[in-house]
Formats: C-alpha cells, sequence, structure tokens
C-alpha cells in the first residue's frame, strides 16, 4: 500500500513515475481539495491509476457538489473516492423508522449515500476526522456498513494515550456486537504507529496481517518425518484397512482447493495482509495454478511465502517467478531439502533418487543465479529448511555448505514433530546421539553465519549448546 499526501507538492514534482505500484496495490492519494487541484496533482493520481487498479482518492465531504471535478478526477482511472468527513458529535441521539437509538450522523450518511448514487462506478468509502467525543462514531460506522460500505478509515493521529484507546475500544466493541463482520477499519496508512494503534485499541477490524491458505494435499515425496506420505506412515493407515490405503485417506491425498474459490479468497484479503504463506498437507506447487496463486498475491502486493520440496518448478515456471519477486524478500521459499548430499536424500526419502535431489539443487541455484543477474534488484528468495532426525543429525554441516553454495538467504533446522508413535525412532534421543547432534549443529550453524547465511530459530540452537556442549552460540 502507498500513500501521497498533496500537501507535499514538492515532493511530487521529483516524482518521475510511480511503476514501483503493484497493479492490486492499494494507492491512497490524499487531496487538499478538489477545487485548488493542480495539474501536478491530477497527473500523479493519473500515474498512480495507471500502475494501480487501486487507487482512491481522498478529498473533504463537503466538495461532493463539485460535479466537474469530481469527474476529472473520475476520468484520471481512479478505483474510488474516500470522503473527508467530521461527524457531528452532538448528534447521539435520533429517531426514525426502527424507534429511539443511537443511529450515527444521519445528516453525514445521507450525503454519502447521495454521493454514491450519484457516482455508481466508483468505490465510496469514509475517511473519520475525528471530534473529541467518539460515542456518535460507531453507530455511525454501523448505518454505513449496512448500506453497503466495507472499509473505512480513521484518522487517529500521532501515538495512542490510554484515554483514547479506551474510547476507541468501546467503539469497536459497539461494532461486533452489530455484527460487522465484513468491515475493515483501518487507522491511518501514513501514520508509522498504525500497528501500535491496532493493537492497544484491540482493532480487530484491522484486519490480518498474515493468512495461511492450504491448496494442496498431493505430494510424490516420501518424507520419513511425514506424518502422511513417509514410508512408515503409510503402513501404519494401511494396518488398520487391510493392507490398503482407506478411501477416505485417498480422497484427503488428492484434495486441492478450487482455482477459482482461491483467487476470490486472494481478491477478498484485508489490506492489512502483510504476508501470504501457501501450504498444504502436501506440496502446494503440486497445484497447477500454484504459481498463478502467487502471481494473484504478489499483484496485490503482498509478500509471499511457499513451503515446498521444490522439485516441480520448469524454467517457465522460475522465468514468471522471478518476474514477481519484487526487489526485496517479497517471494520466500522454504525449501525441504533436510540433507547436504545426494545420499542423505535418497536415505531420507526411500522412494525419492539422486537426480530428485540434483533437481532440486538447479532450481535453487536457478532462483540464486537470477537474482544476483538481474538489473532491476529483483529475486526470488529462499530459506534451505533441514528436519532434524536421527537420520541426519550428525550431518548437519553438509546441509550448511549446501545452503552455503546455494546462496541461500537463511537457514534453518527445524525440530522433528512427532505424529505418532510410529515415528519416535526417528526422534533423536539418548546422551551419544544427542551429543552428537549438538556438535554437528554447532558446526553447521558457524559455518553457515560466517559465510553470511542467516539462522532461522537460532534460539532453537542455542539452547541444543547450551544443554549438550554446556555453552551459548554467539
Amino acid at each position: 500500500m502507498q500513500t501521497f499526501n498533496l500537501l507535499e507538492r514538492f515532493n511530487l514534482r521529483a516524482v518521475k513515475g510511480l511503476n514501483f505500484l503493484k497493479p492490486r496495490e492499494l494507492c491512497y492519494v490524499r487531496v487538499i481539495s478538489l477545487v485548488d487541484l493542480t495539474a501536478i496533482d491530477a497527473g500523479v493520481i493519473s500515474e498512480a491509476a495507471k500502475h494501480s487498479s487501486m487507487t482512491f482518492v481522498s478529498f473533504p465531504i463537503e466538495e461532493i457538489n463539485q460535479a466537474e471535478k469530481v469527474r476529472a478526477v473520475i476520468q484520471l482511472g481512479i478505483r474510488g473516492f474516500a470522503l473527508r468527513a467530521s461527524y457531528d458529535d452532538k448528534k447521539f441521539l435520533h429517531h426514525d423508522r426502527r424507534g429511539p437509538e443511537r443511529s450515527g450522523d444521519l445528516d453525514l450518511i445521507a450525503k454519502v449515500e447521495q454521493f454514491r448514487r450519484e457516482y455508481p462506478d466508483v468505490e465510496v468509502v469514509v475517511e473519520f476526522q475525528l471530534r473529541p467525543d467518539l460515542r456518535i462514531l460507531a453507530p455511525t460506522i454501523a448505518r454505513l456498513y449496512e448500506e453497503g460500505m466495507r472499509w473505512v478509515v480513521l484518522n487517529a493521529e500521532g501515538v495512542p494515550d490510554k484515554l483514547r484507546t479506551s474510547s476507541f475500544r468501546e467503539v469497536f466493541e459497539y461494532l461486533r456486537i452489530r455484527s460487522c463482520n465484513y468491515l475493515n477499519v483501518y487507522f491511518p496508512f501514513w501514520n508509522p504507529e498504525f500497528r501500535e494503534w491496532d493493537i492497544k485499541t484491540q482493532n480487530t477490524f484491522s484486519g490480518l496481517f498474515e493468512v495461511h491458505i492450504d491448496i494442496s494435499n498431493r505430494c510424490t515425496h516420501s518424507c520419513t518425518f511425514c506424518g502422511l506420505y513417509g514410508p512408515a506412515a503409510i503402513e501404519d493407515i494401511k494396518k488398520d484397512n487391510g493392507g490398503k490405503l482407506s478411501p477416505q485417506v485417498n480422497e484427503f491425498m488428492k484434495m486441492e482447493i478450487d482455482s477459482e474459490h482461491c483467487h476470490r479468497i486472494i481478491e477478498s484479503l484485508p489490506w492489512s495482509v502483510r504476508l501470504v504463506q501457501f501450504g498444504g498437507a502436501g506440496d502446494p506447487l503440486m497445484h497447477r495454478d500454484a504459481v498463478k496463486f502467487i502471481g494473484a498475491v504478489r499483484s496485490r502486493g503482498f509478500r509471499v511465502s511457499v513451503l515446498s520440496n521444490m522439485e516441480y518448478l520448469g524454467e517457465e515456471d522460475i522465468l514468471e517467478l522471478h518476474r514477481l519477486s519484487g526487489r526485496k524478500d517479497e517471494l520466500h521459499f522454504i525449501a525441504n531439502v533436510s540433507a547436504g548430499t545426494p545420499e542423505l536424500y535418497v536415505e531420507t526419502r526411500p522412494r525419492q533418487t539422486e537426480k530428485t535431489f540434483e533437481r532440486v539443487v538447479s532450481v535453487l541455484d536457478r532462483f540464486s543465479t537470477l537474482r544476483e543477474t538481474s538489473t532491476d534488484g529483483r529475486g526470488v528468495y529462499f530459506t534451505v529448511m533441514c528436519v532434524v532426525t536421527s537420520i541426519n543429525c550428525r550431518s548437519l554441516l553438509d546441509v550448511a555448505k549446501l545452503s552455503v553454495k546455494l546462496r541461500a538467504q537463511k537457514l534453518w533446522f527445524k525440530p522433528m514433530e512427532l505424529h505418532a508413535n510410529f515415528q519416535a525412532p526417528l526422534v533423536p534421543s539418548g546422551d551419544t546421539m544427542m551429543r552428537d547432534m549438538a556438535r554437528s549443529l554447532k558446526a553447521a550453524a558457524d559455518y553457515a553465519l560466517a559465510h553470511g547465511v542467516e539462522l532461522e530459530q537460532q534460539e532453537y540452537c542455542d539452547q541444543i549448546f547450551e544443554r549438550y556442549l554446556g555453552e551459548m552460540h554467539v
């Protein structure tokens, strides 16, 4: 999400183009006045609308009758308007057809509805200029929600203090009681403290920060530590069904999200979202539209994280993902490798071959090469993940060396999750094995850090070192 405030026109003159905007990224442009809109302002709005289909222009509600000016801005290609409005905090009680109740500032609501009727082809929201008394604010928002408005902005400046925090909590409690379930309430996008406002006021209407979408249960790998596709897991499932997989398990393994449904979910995500993670009981890249889903999320400007075995991408997919990646760590894969050599890879995955390992390594190396040779700074980043088991716990240095060779951003030694008793032999145990694992882990951690690869969940490594080696990792 990007915000431009046309109060600072001297900064906007330096804007040569807004091509850094994503097609579905919300661009919020606040203008002082439609009446005083300059050619420079119009040029910035037009440029923003050209690069983002979600450009909203905020202007004072008092100017809603400036039809010529409004239409001129609409012709610039914007998505909608945010009407800056101050509610009348004296209009606390009203009587309407539903009887005496707190029904909001009806004059303000009427103005908004008038504007929506006159300009049905653009989306209309409200940016509230707040007054000291917030009692009328909540019913006003609730009435707007009943009329179809799905998001509003509360223009609270500065840092939340105790008094305002308490007042806003009452506002949000009112909205919860009135079941405004699909409403998004945002504190100013341009306020660096907006997350603190959300937390302290218990603003659950601000939407989610992180979203996880399971898209596929299919997988061709046989990771020994997997509770569904691992050889021991498969045998355990068959044991209870006469030596065969039950129809229910077969159906579960084939389950994938409907593509149209997934796109609807992505389209409906609130603008507070920062990260969308793709996963599933299987490998998300097994879904035929996985790359399209990633593209849909990136087009909205959100970061993407994908947990995968990294075998299923072709060159065309790799190039498309590189194009979608962005200039920072905006597209990140967690590559479940769990071995540093072909031989150990096959031991960890009995139904795979050394060629599978080579394929995974080539995909990750290709991402790094594209990132390093990119002329515009974009590139796919990835974490090499190693699920630590009794099979690989003495060979962790090889995993670290592989992560350095592949130019990974991070290395994650993940403790194994015990899904059922039949997996118990895979969990490292016993003083001898644990001390060996600790020494292997320390050598791996030191090697990775010395070569610029960051450790994910380093506190886990530190606990192992302290317990079994009697030292803290620095």
